[in-house]
């Protein structure tokens, strides 16, 4: 049997998460951000109190050294709880790879969600770095044909430093028990996550579900 597979939700493209810039073409990748920990520890102390969350949009201009300066607040919601002023200093951590923007402004999307402060951060748009070949797919299929052609597995993995997917574990497995929960985990170690996701929000430190659905299709005997 051969297999054909498509690789769902989280893990849909090895995309990278984009500088929307002004004047400027292409996308950039963050290859350096704040983690999950560096987000709790600027969260300001009224949000903190209230547990609340908030969004904020940045305009900044990128520097020499591929780091925003001279960032302030286009929007932040909701007001009066110090997301504008955390956002602005925390976007200074960030970097970007390609330093074609340098002088130029770019918008920076930043997201405080309350989860950060129990230890709870979840990814839900990440900006993947690196996805599994199809030979990676291959290697992981069972051995042995068992009728099975549509099969759905989610892992849950927590992001560790450099975007590695660690303490993954089969969170569903479906149909279960035909031996393709373990070839997912053999796979975790093949993404890589970046720093920033696609809303604005730290990855190292915080967990991810991570689908991965399986649509084989058997070989006609010649």
């Amino acid at each position: 049997m051969t297999a054909k597979f498509a690789v769902l939700a989280a893990a849909a493209i090895a995309g990278c998460v984009a500088v929307r810039s002004a004047g400027a073409e292409g996308e950039h990748v963050w290859v350096e951000a704040p983690t999950v920990a560096d987000i709790a520890a600027a969260y300001p102390a009224r949000a903190r109190a209230a547990g609340v969350g908030g969004q904020v949009e940045l305009t900044c201009e990128l520097a020499r050294d591929g780091h925003p300066r001279d960032c302030a607040a286009l929007k932040e919601t909701p007001g009066g709880y110090g997301f504008g002023a955390a956002a602005a200093k925390l976007a200074t951590r960030l970097k970007v790879s390609d330093q074609g923007l340098t002088n130029q402004n770019i918008f920076i999307p930043v997201s405080f969600d309350a989860a950060v402060l129990k230890g709870e951060a979840t990814v839900t748009k990440p900006a993947w770095a690196a996805v599994p070949s199809a030979q990676d797919f291959q290697a992981t299929f069972p051995k042995t044909e068992n009728g099975v052609n549509h099969v759905r597995v989610v892992l849950g993995c927590t992001v560790q430093a450099g975007g590695v997917l660690g303490g993954c574990a089969v969170a569903q497995e479906d149909p279960p028990g035909q031996g393709y929960g373990d070839g997912a985990l053999a796979l975790a170690s093949k993404f890589r996550v970046g720093p920033w996701s696609q809303d604005g929000a730290p990855t190292v430190g915080a967990r991810i579900r991570l689908p991965i659905r399986y649509e084989l299709t058997p070989v006609k005997q010649q």
